[in-house]
């Protein structure tokens, strides 16, 4: 944008300097006619500016939009993935619970007297002094 700008306002100024330097006028005539040359040049300048900030602005703004789309779409796929993980684990942790509880009823079952009880007892030592 500045580079345009500068590309205006320079190129203006050395055709403004080549039709001063190559057309017979008198002083008053030459210094009215760099007037009406400076003062389009700088209209031309300010339009093209306005031009472009606008464009600037515009495409800001659509950027500002996609930027913002992008991130909601993140932050559901963040969420679908930290529900999805959530659920896996606690279907882990429910599978280990019940392995667990399998593993203690097993294990006192081994243990039972021959009676029939189910509460365990302190074998008693064959050797006593």
């Amino acid at each position: 944008m500045a580079n345009a700008i500068k590309g205006i306002l320079i190129g203006g100024a050395v055709g403004a300097v080549t039709a001063l330097l190559l057309t017979p006028k008198t002083g008053k005539d030459m210094r009215e006619s760099l007037m009406q040359k400076s003062s389009d040049l700088t209209a031309a300048a300010r339009e093209r500016a306005t031009a472009l900030a606008s464009q600037a602005k515009d495409k800001a703004s659509e950027a500002r939009v996609r930027v913002n789309e992008i991130g909601k779409l993140a932050a559901e796929k963040v969420s679908t993935v930290a529900d999805t993980t959530a659920g896996t684990f606690q279907q882990m942790k429910k599978d280990a619970e019940e392995t667990d509880e399998a593993s203690a009823k097993k294990s006192d079952s081994g243990h039972s007297l021959a009676n029939g009880s189910s509460s365990p007892t302190t074998p008693t030592p064959a050797y006593q002094s």
